[in-house]
């Protein structure tokens, strides 16, 4: 090693002389009679060493003077340490990058994730709390601590909200009664051919609600699970298999959830409940929040998937999932999954034998397809005569067709202008396109975004916006683009209640006093490339008219 790359390392040369002495010798894993010393100062009085039971000892007040003189902070004199150290104690084993494939950005390299990782776990108080996969991990080989932390703050998540770009929901442990595995039933796109997987924390009210009262408590419910970052509706079939598209753990409400899969696309949902008791459930909660914070990796609909991603996972978080033998194979079709667990013991799947009781109680959500096939009949029925012969026919028909065969069949017209069971069947149907447009709508959005580049169109916009109007662009189109296709993500773990405070949700997007900055959005979008633009302007012409006839028909209400 040259004078020249010591003072890259920008380590003093007395700490490098130690590193160079000490860096052929190896840590045997048995016992020691007397304490092995890694690294001391020039008089021998050990500053990082392992103790007779193989216990890392770390001499802070020493590493803390060798910071300061080095001009670091304590993390960053131990990063600098552990990087220009050769040894095996300091270095991930299989088990870490295992654990790193699922916690981490994957874009990393695992050796650096290692060496950050290991020196926040040394010298950052709360680490057991920010990530505790990691703290587990690490307290395992070093048993640096020696006594355990208690965790007592509630756990962020980033909510990906249909109507917020910006929503930073906190669940008190306390409160999350039951965590069930979610199924979606399987549909005709490419990626759900088998269905979809994920979980649902079932949050009560307050700590010490009734079950019933938790159960009811739909609406505070949370749903996370692994999904590409464009929508299924556009996904490229070939990217899908081969790669090409990121994966993140997504935190949804479950209402938004319930809507997407029942009504959106008529799946039936399935919440099989999980046998957990308070501490496996808060172990589970905070893991996977770190995880959600964390994670992004690749998406492949055969081995990188929803179920083989929460399968992996499950088995990191939990010692009942990684005990479980049938869960020794790894199941890349969530169906299979989900049976499978349904036969464990790990799962109470008692509670979803009689689907009808399962309803009642709130285990199974039925597709909405039969209420919408109803009202289909009942409008068909009025109306006479008209070009639809199902359901599907009328909600792939555009908005102004619908419209136009509706105001020039002025029987019809008159029939809901004076039954109002009619009049709902038609605004239930109207309602349900809304639904479809919406998410249409989102995914061709998405869609432009990603195939075409993020920052060249951020580039794009700030070149040929004026500042008031970039700013509606950021806050409007790009932000809520981005909750999507690039969640925030930390490599430090789960944050800080602080480092949310700066952080605004910008909700006056409706407001009119920006309806000209949006049209200089939406025509610099399109001056972009409009050929790539062209569908999501005509997915958003038809979501606007779709919206007009929802009010129109709300206007004959008497």
């Amino acid at each position: 090693m040259t004078l020249l790359m010591l003072k890259a390392i920008r380590l003093p040369i007395t700490v490098l002389f130690f590193v160079i002495l000490s860096g052929c010798s190896t840590l045997h894993k048995n016992n020691i009679d007397a304490p092995q010393v890694i690294f001391s100062t020039e008089d021998g009085m050990p500053i990082i060493a392992f103790n007779t039971e193989l216990r890392l000892t770390i001499d802070l007040v020493a590493v803390d003077r060798l910071a300061k003189s080095a001009k670091l902070t304590q993390e960053e004199w131990l990063i600098e340490y552990f990087s220009a150290t050769n040894r095996d104690a300091f270095s991930p084993d299989s088990e870490f990058f295992k654990l790193a494939d699922i916690v981490s950005d994957n874009d990393l390299k695992v050796t650096k994730i290692y060496i950050e990782e290991l020196a926040r776990y040394i010298t950052q108080a709360y680490f057991a709390c920010k990530q505790p996969l990691y703290y587990e991990y690490f307290q395992q080989r070093y048993a640096f601590y020696k006594e355990d932390f208690f965790c007592d703050s509630a756990v962020p998540f980033d909510l990906l909200s249909r109507y917020s770009s910006n929503n930073i929901i906190y669940i008190d442990p306390n409160r999350v009664r039951d965590i069930h595995i979610v199924f979606a039933s399987k549909d005709n796109n490419m990626m759900s051919k088998f269905g979809h997987i994920s979980l649902r924390f079932v949050i009560c009210p307050e700590a010490k609600s009734s079950k019933a009262e938790c159960d009811a408590n739909l609406y505070q419910h949370i749903v996370l699970g692994y999904m590409a970052h464009i929508d299924d509706i556009k996904i490229n079939s070939i990217k899908g298999v081969l790669g090409g598209y990121k994966a993140y753990l997504y935190a949804n409400s479950f209402m938004d959830v319930y809507q997407k899969y029942t009504i959106s696309e008529f799946r039936d949902l399935y919440s099989l409940p999980l046998n957990l008791d308070q501490k496996e459930r808060e172990e589970m909660l905070r893991a996977l929040a770190e995880i959600h914070w964390g994670y992004v990796g690749d998406y492949k609909f055969i081995n990188r998937n929803c179920s083989t991603l929460m399968q992996i996972a499950l088995t990191a978080i939990s010692h009942k999932f990684a005990k479980e033998p049938s869960l020794n194979h790894l199941y890349w079709r969530p169906d299979h999954f989900f049976q499978t667990l349904k036969e464990t013991n790990i799962s109470d799947a008692a509670q979803l034998e009689d689907l009808q009781l399962a309803e009642s109680n709130g285990y199974y959500f039925p597709s909405t397809e039969p209420i919408y096939k109803r009202a289909f009949e009942v409008v068909q029925e009025a109306m006479v005569t008209t070009s639809y012969t199902s359901l599907s026919d009328y909600l792939i028909a555009s908005p102004i067709e619908r419209v136009n065969t509706v105001k020039n069949n002025h029987e019809y017209m008159n029939k809901l202008a004076k039954n109002d069971y009619l009049l709902e069947a038609q605004l239930l149907l109207e309602e349900l396109s809304l639904i479809k447009s919406e998410s249409l709508m989102n995914a061709e959005m998405g869609y432009f975004f990603d195939e075409y580049g993020v920052d060249d169109i951020k580039v794009h916009m700030m070149k040929n916006l004026d500042a008031k109007a970039y700013d509606v662009f950021s806050d409007c189109v790009l932000k809520p683009m981005l909750a999507v296709i690039q969640p925030k993500k930390r490599s430090h773990g789960i944050p800080t209640v602080e480092s949310f405070k700066a952080s605004a949700i910008d909700d006056s997007c409706q407001m009119e006093v920006k309806a000209n900055s949006l049209k200089q959005v939406n025509a610099e979008l399109e001056a972009l490339d409009p050929e790539k633009w062209a569908s999501v302007k005509l997915a958003v012409y038809y979501w606007l008219i779709t919206i007009e006839n929802i009010t129109n028909y709300k206007a004959l209400r008497g």
